[in-house]
Formats: C-alpha cells, sequence, structure tokens
C-alpha cells in the first residue's frame, strides 16, 4: 500500500498552498481551482489554525442559501 509520503512526493509541486482567516470564502475557491486541490490550509503567522474543503462550502454555504422544504399539501 502506497504511504502518504509517496502519495506528496509523485505530486508535482510540493509548495504549500494556504489562505488566511481574513480571505473570503472565494478567495479561497480559486486558489483551490488554481491548484487543482480540494482543500487548502488556513493558517496565520505562521500556524495552521484550520482547513477549508470543498466539501465545507458545499455543505455550509450552498445549503444554507437553498431554500427549505416546506410541508407539502396533497391535492385531489
Amino acid at each position: 500500500m502506497q504511504t502518504v509520503r509517496q502519495l506528496l512526493d509523485s505530486k508535482p509541486t510540493r509548495a504549500l498552498v494556504y489562505v488566511t482567516p481574513d480571505s473570503t470564502v472565494f478567495q479561497a475557491l480559486q486558489v483551490m481551482a488554481e491548484n487543482d486541490i480540494g482543500a487548502v490550509l488556513v493558517m496565520e503567522s505562521g500556524d495552521i489554525v484550520g482547513i477549508f474543503s470543498e466539501r465545507d462550502y458545499a455543505r455550509r454555504i450552498v445549503l444554507q442559501a437553498a431554500p427549505r422544504p416546506g410541508p407539502r399539501c396533497a391535492t385531489s
């Protein structure tokens, strides 16, 4: 089975890709798109303070904006 190190070594770049806590969600999504990645580290003063992923965006941002299904009324 492949190790995490082997997987990382096979990537074209070893550069650390991150945003800051003050970055907008749009900026974080742009960074992910530009680097063809599904998650980005959130760093402040050289420390990792979080991670933001496409899943976070889909679950928290998109679903919050979606209309909530209400009760359904059957008609005959």
